[in-house]
C-alpha cells in the first residue's frame, strides 16, 4: 500500500478508517452467523456431548458446518417436522444464501485491497485471483460506502432469517 501518497488528506484517511470499521464489522457479523449454526448443532447433539461437539466443530470448515446443519434440519432429529407451509423450502434458500455470503465473505478475506486511488478520491479496491481447476478467477470490486452498506444489509438480512430459523428449531427440539 502506497500510504504515503494519501495519508495526508483527511478525506482519504476517514475513506481507509470506514473501510477498516466496514471490514471489521463485517467479519463480526458473519461470525455471529457461524455462531448461531453451531449452537443448533451443539443443542441437536446434546449437552451431555458438549466437549465432543466442540472439538467436533472445531475442526469443521464453514461450508462443513452449514452442509451439517442442513443434514440435520432435512433428518427432522432430534427437531420435530416444523409444520408451516413452505417452511423447508425457505429454509434451503436461507442455507443457499449462507453459502454464498460464506463465498463472499472468503472473497473478502482472501483479497488484497488497493488503497491507492484513496489519493484521487476514489474508495479502496478490493482484488482478488481464485484458482479454479486449471483456470484462474480474477475479480474486482470497489469498496464505495454505499457499496459496503449494500453488504451489510443483505449480511443483516440473513441474519433475520437465520434467527428466524434457529428460533423455530429451538421450539420444536425434542431432547432425547
Amino acid at each position: 500500500m502506497t500510504k504515503s501518497r494519501w495519508e495526508g488528506d483527511p478525506a482519504a484517511v476517514a475513506e481507509a478508517e470506514r473501510f477498516y470499521s466496514f471490514v471489521g464489522q463485517y467479519v463480526i457479523s458473519f461470525q455471529w452467523l457461524e455462531g448461531q449454526i453451531d449452537q443448533i448443532l451443539l443443542l441437536a447433539h446434546g449437552h451431555d456431548k458438549w466437549n465432543e461437539t466442540h472439538r467436533w466443530l472445531a475442526g469443521l470448515r464453514n461450508v462443513d458446518k452449514i452442509d451439517a446443519f442442513r443434514d440435520l434440519v432435512q433428518a427432522d432429529e432430534p427437531f420435530d417436522r416444523i409444520q408451516i407451509d413452505g417452511w423447508y423450502e425457505r429454509f434451503e434458500q436461507v442455507v443457499d444464501r449462507l453459502h454464498a455470503e460464506r463465498r463472499r465473505r472468503n472473497g473478502i478475506l482472501h483479497s488484497q485491497f488497493l488503497f491507492d486511488f484513496l489519493a484521487i478520491g476514489h474508495p479502496v479496491m478490493r482484488s482478488n485471483v481464485r484458482r479454479l481447476g486449471n483456470d484462474v478467477e480474477f475479480t474486482q470490486e470497489d469498496l464505495s460506502q454505499a457499496r459496503c452498506d449494500e453488504i451489510m444489509g443483505e449480511l443483516a438480512e440473513i441474519a433475520v432469517d437465520l434467527n428466524f430459523v434457529c428460533v423455530q428449531l429451538r421450539h420444536v427440539y425434542k431432547p432425547s
